[in-house]
């Protein structure tokens, strides 16, 4: 699914135009992502957790002239399923 049929399927659940879930969506990234910047986790209950987590260094051997190099520190956005997420789709893999 892609933001224009979530847009969709939103804006026909709770009757408003599309345009308006189109910028409910737009607001509700702007908000998640100022958040995360911060260093705060985004909590969706009954779906999971965003979290910023960081990475430190690490020493790795270049695959093409077998020199070694360090990869420098790195932050990645981690999302944690929720128990009901998981349970939702336990035994269908």
């Amino acid at each position: 699914m892609n933001k224009k049929y979530l847009a969709e399927d939103i804006a026909k659940r709770i009757s408003i135009k599309k345009y308006e879930a189109y910028n409910f969506i737009d607001l509700f990234i702007e908000v998640a992502l100022e958040n995360l910047g911060k260093g705060r986790k985004l909590v969706l209950s009954k779906f999971g957790t965003l979290i910023i987590k960081k990475k430190n260094k690490k020493r790795v051997i270049n695959p093409i002239n077998r020199q070694p190099m360090i990869i420098p520190p790195t932050k990645i956005v981690k999302f944690i399923p929720s128990e009901n997420l998981k349970k939702k789709f336990e035994g269908n893999g």
